[in-house]
């Protein structure tokens, strides 16, 4: 029985061993997992070649590579806002009632119909609700809506939209989307309107003390429950109930007379917010704005910053112009903004940034 036993036990570390040296062959003869990158894209004004600014990043941010250059669907647009649906559908929206649109990686864009036949339109902002539902604003009260990717579209039409210009548009979800900007010609006021029925009535928003002051420049949220909304002289206001009552506030230090502009916030949570102001301002608080910390951002300095969108808590990318020229640069972050780093720089004024979330 012992020798059974010792013949057994012998023969169990032999099969042992071989699949051992297998395994390890196999472990060691395998390539690694490759980590994935991060798409991102950023947009701004067309440069000396006339033709608008479209630069797409494969590797989060760091390298950028010029897109539609000699694609006439960009000659002469200023590209104001981009999109990205996923790594190849993409939207952006310029001057000259411009929407356009790529689906495969930015290789070729095309030239979307508006709604309105008119040149004089400047289209600002765009928001979506997961891939198909599309809402744009811009000058003379534009507003336009698609609710199957952009096949068709219509113009939504308000009488509180008259003589005004949105400058931001901000879809929470399918019913309820919020417009934000000022008036059309010398009114420095600002505008907010909202509808929570999908577009078929708006009613304005008026903040107490008159906190309509300033002009308005986007909205961002974390859920349905926390919205703010942003604009001149450092100045926002903010829900955290859904839009049913709003509280004035602004951020302090920020520079210029009575604070800088913001001229684009995100919303990472309900807690941590990013923003980008005029002045090199890099702003976030961790607290729904208690408190917030200015980032230091690099040379070159003398810049309105305009775009801003995060991947997560740590990831993030900037855009922004010269306060003297139409030079643009574009700095990123993977350290939650304790170090800031120049990616790319450029002689068109950047715009707007857009992360693919997947």
């Amino acid at each position: 029985m012992k020798k059974k036993q010792a013949f057994y036990a012998a023969i169990l570390v032999v099969v042992l061993s071989i699949l051992t040296i297998q395994f390890g062959c196999k472990s060691n003869n395998d390539d690694p997992i490759p980590e994935r990158k991060t798409p991102v894209w950023a947009v701004g004004a067309a440069d000396s070649t006339n033709y608008g600014t479209i630069l797409y990043s494969t590797d989060e941010g760091i390298h950028w590579t010029r897109q539609g250059d000699s694609t006439p669907a960009l000659l002469g647009v200023n590209v104001n806002d981009v999109w990205a649906v996923d790594e190849n559908k993409v939207w952006a929206v310029g001057t000259g009632n411009v929407i356009l649109k790529t689906t495969d990686k930015g290789e070729t864009w095309n030239r979307i119909q508006a709604p309105l036949q008119r040149s004089d339109i400047e289209l600002v902002s765009i928001s979506l609700v997961g891939t198909d539902d599309i809402w744009i604003s811009g000058s003379y009260g534009t507003v336009y809506h698609s609710i199957d990717g952009g096949n068709t579209w219509t113009t939504v039409v308000s009488e509180v939209f008259d003589n005004k210009y949105f400058q931001g548009i901000h879809a929470i979800n399918s019913n309820i989307i919020y417009v934000a900007g000022g008036y059309e010609g010398g009114n420095t006021d600002g505008f907010i309107a909202r509808t929570t029925d999908g577009g078929q009535n708006w009613d304005s928003i008026v903040p107490t003390d008159n906190y309509n002051k300033n002009l308005w420049i986007g909205v961002t949220s974390g859920d349905q429950d926390n919205i703010v909304i942003y604009g001149g002289h450092s100045h926002y206001i903010y829900s955290d109930d859904g839009g049913q009552t709003w509280t004035n506030d602004s951020v302090l230090g920020t520079g210029g007379t009575d604070g800088a502009d913001i001229n684009c916030l995100k919303m990472l949570d309900a807690q941590t917010w990013w923003g980008a102001f005029d002045y090199d301002g890099i702003f976030r608080t961790e607290n729904s704005g208690d408190s917030w910390n200015k980032q230091n951002s690099i040379p070159p300095l003398g810049m309105w910053l305009l775009g801003i969108d995060y991947y997560d808590h740590n990831l993030c990318v900037i855009v922004g112009s010269s306060t003297s020229s139409n030079d643009g640069k574009i700095i990123q972050t993977s350290d939650a903004g304790k170090n800031w780093n120049l990616r790319y720089e450029t002689d068109a004024w950047m715009q707007k940034v857009s992360f693919v979330k997947y």
